[in-house]
């Protein structure tokens, strides 16, 4: 497992599709300063969950 901490970039590059991408960057960009965390952590878990479904398909 990555000790890499996440960060904006690599939840976009781990989403591995412009549309993702593009939904996740709108998302944060709606987000109320309040509610940026709770949208951060919700992408980064999908993006985790990607990452680790194309490991196991290696």
């Amino acid at each position: 497992m990555s000790t890499v901490p996440w960060t904006i970039e690599r939840i976009r590059e781990a989403l591995a599709s412009p549309s993702l991408a593009r939904r996740f960057d709108a998302e944060l960009d709606r987000a109320p300063a309040d509610e940026l965390l709770e949208v951060f952590t919700k992408w980064q878990r999908i993006a985790g969950g990607l990452r680790a479904q194309a490991v196991t398909e290696i």
